[in-house]
């Protein structure tokens, strides 16, 4: 139980849900507790009431994207300062300088990072 209590916190928000569950799976299999959203309503819900410790969102997504979920998040006393990665398909440089003015600890273009450099990634930004 204890344990459990000290394992890092990871939202996942990615409508692709082929790709969350391998996230999944890797963040579990490296030791991190992780919660899903396939939104960014339902990701900002869960990012409020569990206060991860990083979240790993997805820009393009239905009902809300990842780049108003992002703004919306620093709108919250606590979600001001919630470490987030960005993951999207999307090299549109205005999309990356959103990323930057919402003060996102990085911008990975999905096709360019493996699954397991994306955990490699996480562990380091947390250790920081």
């Amino acid at each position: 139980m204890e344990e459990e209590q000290n394992k890092k916190k990871v939202l996942v928000v990615d409508d692709d849900d082929n790709l969350r569950r391998v996230l999944t799976d890797k963040l579990k299999a490296s030791g991190f507790e992780v919660i899903n959203a396939s939104n960014g309503e339902e990701g900002l819900e869960k990012a409020l009431a569990h206060h991860p410790d990083i979240i790993l969102l997805d820009v393009m997504m239905p009902i809300m994207n990842g780049q108003v979920m992002l703004s919306k998040l620093r709108e919250d006393e606590w979600g001001e300062k919630a470490k987030v990665i960005m993951l999207s398909v999307i090299e549109d440089s205005e999309v990356i300088a959103q990323a930057v003015v919402d003060r996102s600890l990085a911008y990975f273009i999905k096709t360019d990072q493996s699954m397991d450099d994306i955990v490699k990634r996480v562990k380091a930004m947390l250790e920081d």
